[in-house]
């Protein structure tokens, strides 16, 4: 392997170790502190949130390759037949979002779920476009 080679595959390589590295340090995110927040006292009630939390990452990398002069890679550009490539990119996103309270008093300990009013109001939205659209399928449908 030529000292061109090895510096690409060397690239190649220590790019793939730091996104395996970064989607490492994601996943150790995902602890319990970062589903329950610290209780907070307020009199004799103590109340935890529970919330949800997501994390998406993808990573990819592509190499390429090369051939001796008078083979298909041999072109105008590169007439001595040498070739290469290389690429890579990523991304990544995260949210999180309250879905409980648990409090804690005297009487006993209890679930209060927190309902996402605007998450509800587009779900119903998107229902009701849906229910005309197929309405007026059905109607062309039946007229033709």
């Amino acid at each position: 392997m030529s000292e061109r080679d090895s510096e690409f595959f060397g690239t190649a390589v220590e790019n793939w170790d730091q996104g395996l590295d970064l989607m490492e340090r994601l996943v150790s995110v995902a602890d319990p502190s970062a589903v329950f927040a610290e209780p907070v006292q307020v009199g004799d009630r103590t109340i935890i949130t529970a919330s949800e939390a997501s994390i998406g990452l993808g990573f990819g990398y592509g190499f390429g390759g090369g051939g001796a002069p008078g083979t298909e890679v041999e072109n105008e550009e590169h007439p001595e037949g040498s070739g290469y490539g290389g690429g890579g990119g990523g991304g990544g996103g995260g949210s999180a979002r309250p879905v409980a309270a648990i409090i804690v008093e005297p009487q006993g300990v209890r679930v209060e779920p927190i309902v996402d009013v605007t998450k509800l109001g587009l779900a119903f939205l998107t229902a009701l476009a849906s229910m005309f659209v197929m309405a007026g399928k059905i109607r062309k449908a039946t007229k033709g």
